[in-house]
């Protein structure tokens, strides 16, 4: 008898083969990995870009709507709210001041001699149960400027338009009213001593500041003295008073704005999160004060 054996070949991979199999799976996984990381870039930059510029366009809208309602004309400031002296038609400024209407109308409470004096430095006023009741900021001395404006009391009829400085609770629904400054006309009635009837009303100060890229708003609706609305304005003076060729104020329109954002910072491929360019006019309408 005869036996044979047999035997099974192996056949394995050589070094090359096995180098070049690892660089085909290494350029795959290296083009995979970067077709991932641009579109993860791409979708980042998208997003920011879609937030900066929604910011942005929030901003704008709330600032035409402010301006647009408010009862005085607009006054130029600089980037801490102090407002410019005597600024011609069409400068550019960091800021802009308002009044918007806070309360009334409410009646001048009777005084016991029938009037307030001028050189008084207090008024009475009548204030219906459940309504507005004038509130003065507290100033934090150190706090970052502006410090919180605040309210005034309006007495058209006699053109008075002051800072009110306390508030004080005489009962009855009535409150005694202080100035920052006195009176410069009395106020008194002219009718008998049971009809005294001189309307007023509370308007608060407001207004819209660039300072180091941010655009704040200081009113009675902040929670901050410096509330930040958006964040890299590359405008640093968008505001505006427009004007007529000949130097005056333009009869249709109280304010423009330029408002510019851009980021200052580039990703690692050269892009911008942000890049907005928004402009308006503020169109004039009644206004219930003279004084800003």
């Amino acid at each position: 008898m005869t036996l044979h054996s047999s035997f099974r070949k192996t056949v394995g991979m050589s070094l090359i083969e096995i180098s070049v199999a690892l660089a085909l799976i290494g350029v795959f996984g290296l083009a995979v990995y970067s077709l991932l990381n641009i579109g993860m870039i791409l979708g980042a930059k998208n997003t920011a870009v879609n937030s900066a510029h929604q910011q942005a366009r929030t901003a704008m809208l709330q600032m035409v709507q402010d301006l647009h309602s408010a009862i005085s004309l607009p006054s130029l400031t600089d980037e801490n709210a102090v407002p410019l002296v005597n600024p011609a038609p069409n400068t550019k400024a960091a800021g802009i001041s308002f009044q918007l209407w806070s309360a009334g109308p409410y009646k001048i409470a009777p005084p016991p001699s029938l009037k307030f004096p001028a050189g008084s430095s207090t008024v009475d006023i009548l204030i219906p149960s459940g309504k507005k009741v004038p509130v003065v900021p507290v100033v934090i001395v150190g706090a970052p400027t502006p410090t919180p404006a605040p309210p005034r009391l309006i007495i058209a009829s006699h053109q008075i338009e002051e800072d009110i400085t306390a508030v004080t609770n005489l009962g009855s629904g009535a409150y005694r009213i202080t100035l920052a400054h006195p009176l410069r006309v009395d106020i008194e009635n002219t009718g008998s001593p049971n009809f005294y009837n001189i309307p007023c009303f509370i308007a608060d100060s407001c207004s819209y500041t660039v300072k180091n890229g941010g655009l704040h708003w200081n009113g009675p609706t902040t929670k901050k003295a410096f509330d930040l609305l958006g964040s890299d304005v590359i405008s640093p003076t968008p505001f505006t008073t427009p004007g007529t060729p000949a130097g005056a104020l333009y009869y249709r329109f109280v304010a423009a704005i330029d408002l510019s954002t851009s980021d200052s910072h580039y990703s690692k491929r050269g892009f911008k999160s942000a890049n907005i360019l928004l402009n308006g006019q503020v169109p004039m309408r009644a206004r219930l004060t003279t004084y800003q």
